[in-house]
């Protein structure tokens, strides 16, 4: 028989009292859960609906599982995770319904709008990232309001105004990004407040110009300082020495001034110190001991004195850009031996000396720029010992002997700008894919350029004038070819039809070689050509009226500036040609040409009346021709050549500014037409005319000496009068008919 037993109230109550708070907990968890998945759900809706976002959706898959959403151990939404998502709208106000939210990252999307204010009733925020996007406005000065921040990036927007002093007031902040913004008001000092802070950032915005606050001294913590492009002013302050744990320091492209603080190459875990574009002074601090040093950049400032020898111990230094300033002395041998080492920047200083001969042979050396320097010797045998060597760039400097043999291998290769040496001997060519600019002019080179040199796919610059080169031009040239100078060399054979279909090309030199044969009537369809120079060779053939449709040479040089740097000295939007022939009627249509050579050839014919139409003008040299005809006249024509040296050797030129008389000058009442279609040469009628006027003369000068001689010596009376009255009739007829000549 069963025996009944009897619960016990008191343990009864004391498991409601367990069951009951879980209970109400689960319960409570899931409405939150239900609340947030609806809210999440209508966020996807007000952003409206990217498609990056489908796995959000209203299927059985848990909220926490969606793309982008982190949740805590609760599985309550903690971060909203939304980067490169492609969103478009504005941050919604219900956001912050998000009671668990601690952080917000939606960095690189479209947002157009001002900065989220609803965003700051998020309490728990510890983490915001606003950066690439289009947010506009001022930072709300209740700021403050996020006291929980540890991380607030809103670099790379197109936020304005001041920088509220109340963000000094997060005392947890560790991370501050307000880069690239439009900033136009003042950073505050009460940034060092934040003692907490490990990274600040305000580079690249139009603040007012200022110094460097002296209360940042209290940011102790600092592994990242980026103050660059802040129109900073005055010196760098001493105490960013003593913060210790600094590993970035980045204030380039300021105004600052002063010395290098010597204690800031003491810093033993500084390892990028980016300080270029500045105006500082003084010598490079002799004591480094920053040995995790992987980047100093101080170039384009106006230090002094040598390269510290120091430098040579830095293991782990990849770059090193001391460029343009005034340093003297030599290049430190221990550079070359730096195992990581891999670009060298040492473009227009001082220095002397030789190359270190070492360098490329212990690291996979990529690039060396130490052009305009007074560096002498030869180039370092190794630099592509590791097989990754990109760019030469060593001109301008006193370098001698032949280039190194083991350039020929390098197919890696490049830049190769060598011009303005005393290089000599042959150029090593190899296979270079990869080759882009070859400038090797201004040096002793010899040798023949091998055809398979001219094909290479990259090839977009080849400035090798003035040396000793020769060779011919082959048919299939690099399609990407935009210069092609190879003036004062020794190429020959006649002129390529290929070069027609260089669409890009816009400087073609070939000024004094040995090219043969016509000019190839493709040079005409370049339409990009703005330079041409074919003077000075043995061309035959006339110049062609299609010259005209050289657009390229109607425009500025625009885009020329930046291939100056490869050493070219050349007559911008100028046309030099030696070819016999006539100069073509349209040559005006060359509206933006500024220096016109075509002196010491065989050009025949008139000068074109378009010519004087070109108020760009400014140069002009046609001597020693067969040009015959009118010069033309034009308000700024005229002024080009007042003392007639322009036109000299032409004998069958006349009027302005030589001496000879047109047909056209004689009777201008009674001109009627163009000019420009007048046929002129000099009047034959003209030359008639004056020697009858001489032959009158003579006539007269005979009638009256030997009448005179006859009548006294006939001595007779009666023949007194009548002579005088002939000789009187023949005065008045010479007067008469000068007189008529003149008023013509």
């Amino acid at each position: 028989m069963l025996k009944k037993t009897h619960s016990n109230p008191k343990e009864t109550i004391l498991h409601l009292i367990f069951v009951l708070p879980l209970l109400f907990f689960v319960v409570n968890s899931l409405k939150i859960q239900e609340d947030e998945r609806s809210i999440l759900l209508k966020l996807k809706k007000e952003f409206g609906n990217p498609s990056a976002l489908e796995s959000w959706n209203s299927d059985k898959s848990h909220h926490c599982n969606w793309k982008g959403i982190e949740c805590d151990n609760h599985d309550s939404v903690s971060k909203i995770l939304l980067s490169h998502m492609d969103i478009k709208e504005q941050v919604p106000n219900f956001i912050c319904d998000l009671k668990n939210l601690t952080a917000i990252d939606l960095s690189v999307n479209i947002i157009h709008w001002e900065f989220p204010v609803s965003i700051l009733n998020c309490s728990k925020f510890q983490y915001l990232d606003l950066s690439y996007n289009h947010f506009a406005g001022r930072i709300p000065k209740d700021i403050y309001r996020l006291s929980n921040l540890q991380k607030l990036n809103l670099g790379s927007n197109r936020l304005s105004g001041d920088i509220p002093s109340s963000i000094g007031n997060l005392p947890f902040l560790q991370s501050l990004d307000l880069s690239f913004n439009s900033f136009n008001g003042s950073f505050p000092q009460e940034i060092g407040n934040l003692s907490s802070l490990e990274v600040l950032d305000m580079s690249i915005n139009d603040f007012l110009s200022s110094k460097i606050p002296t209360e940042y001294h209290r940011l102790i913590k600092l592994k990242t300082l980026s103050m660059s492009e802040m129109i900073l002013y005055g010196e760098i302050p001493d105490w960013i020495g003593d913060f210790s744990n600094l590993e970035f320091l980045h204030l380039q492209s300021n105004n600052l001034s002063g010395k290098i603080p010597d204690n800031l190459f003491l810093l033993k875990n500084l390892r990028f110190l980016i300080l270029d574009y500045n105006k500082l002074s003084g010598e490079i601090p002799k004591e480094i001991k920053c040995m995790e040093m992987e980047e100093i950049d101080i170039s384009y400032n106006m230090l002094t004195g040598s390269i510290p020898e120091g430098v040579g111990k830095l293991k782990k230094l990849t770059l090193l850009d001391i460029s343009g300033n005034r340093l003297t002395g030599e290049i430190p041998a221990s550079i070359g031996l730096l195992p990581l080492l891999t670009e060298i920047y040492f473009l227009e200083n001082n220095l002397s000396s030789e190359l270190p001969q070492e360098l490329g042979l212990h690291s996979k050396f990529k690039y060396l720029y130490v052009g305009n320097n007074n560096l002498s010797g030869n180039l370092p045998d190794n630099l592509c010992f590791g097989s990754e060597l990109q760019d030469i760039f060593a001109s301008s400097n006193n370098l001698m002997g032949s280039l190194p043999k083991t350039l020929a291998n390098c197919s890696s290769l490049s830049d190769i700008v060598l011009d303005n040496n005393m290089l000599s001997g042959e150029i090593p060519f190899g296979n270079y894919p990869s080759l882009s600019i070859v400038s090797l002019g201004n040096n002793m080179l010899s040798g023949e350029i091998p055809a398979n040199f001219w094909s290479s796919t990259n090839l977009s610059v080849v400035y090798i004038s003035d040396n000793l080169l020769s060779g011919q031009l082959p048919e299939k040239l690099s399609a990407n070819l935009l210069i092609l100078d190879l003036a004062n060399n020794n190429f020959g054979g006649s002129i390529p039809e290929s070069l027609g279909s260089l669409h890009d090309l816009k400087i073609l030199s070939l000024r004094s070689n040995k090219f043969s044969g016509l000019i190839p009537k493709e040079i005409y369809h370049l339409q990009e050509l703005q330079i041409l120079d074919l003077s000075r060779n043995n061309l035959s053939g006339n110049i062609p009226k299609t010259i005209g449709n050289l657009t390229g040479l109607k425009r500025n040089s625009h885009g020329l500036d930046k291939y100056y740097g490869y050493g070219f000295q050349m007559v911008v939007k100028g046309v030099m040609v030696r070819i016999p022939n006539d100069i073509p009627a349209n040559i005006g249509d060359l509206s933006t040409l500024e220096s016109l050579d075509l002196s010491s050839n065989e050009l025949s014919g008139s000068i074109p009346q378009s010519l004087a139409t070109i108020n760009t003008l400014a140069v002009l040299n046609i001597s020693y021709n067969n040009l015959s005809g009118r010069i033309p006249r034009g308000n700024q024509f005229d002024t080009l050549s007042v003392d007639g040296l322009a036109f000299i050797g032409n004998d069958l030129l006349c009027g302005t500014p030589t001496k000879k008389v047109c047909k056209g000058d004689r009777n201008t009442s009674n001109h009627v037409g163009d000019p420009a279609k007048e046929v002129d040469v000099v009047d034959p009628e003209g030359a008639e005319e004056k020697l009858i006027v001489y032959a009158i003369a003579a006539f007269g000068f005979i009638v009256g000496f030997w009448g005179l001689f006859c009548v006294l010596l006939i001595q007779k009376e009666k023949w007194w009068f009548p002579y005088w009255r002939f000789i009187d009739f023949i005065a008045v007829k010479v007067a008469n008919f000068i007189q008529n000549k003149q008023l013509c």
